[in-house]
């Protein structure tokens, strides 16, 4: 299970260049949501959606909620060992602590390799 976070706004669904090769210019407000998404080999389980920055207590939120709607069973279970990057809301220990005890194996990536990561 690959668990990382992601942003889409809906400025990227645009085209940029009309049928003439002029560049498009758009008005309007255009919002960024951040969202963090479970992926599996078989493609993306669950996403969640905040308003605001994900910060420990977000992501935390959003761990606890996706192995409370029974997606994980505890290893050698599915979907019991997590890759995750090295961003430091996801080294935290206590984070560590909580995913161990659920039954989780948290697995890191190496630094600098984002082509590891198909989210």
């Amino acid at each position: 299970m690959f668990l990382d976070e992601v942003s889409f706004d809906n400025k990227c669904m645009l085209r940029r260049y009309g049928f003439g090769g002029e560049r498009l210019l758009y008005r309007g407000e255009f919002n960024r949501q951040p969202w963090v998404c479970f992926c599996s080999v078989n493609g993306i389980i669950d996403a969640f959606v905040t308003n605001n920055t994900f910060d420990r207590e977000v992501f935390v939120l959003c761990c606890k909620t996706f192995i409370d709607n029974e997606h994980v069973s505890c290893y050698p279970g599915r979907h019991s060992v997590w890759i995750l990057d090295g961003a430091r809301i996801h080294c935290n220990s206590n984070i560590m602590h909580f995913l161990r005890a659920s039954g989780l194996i948290p697995i890191f990536l190496p630094a600098y390799c984002p082509f590891f990561n198909p989210i």
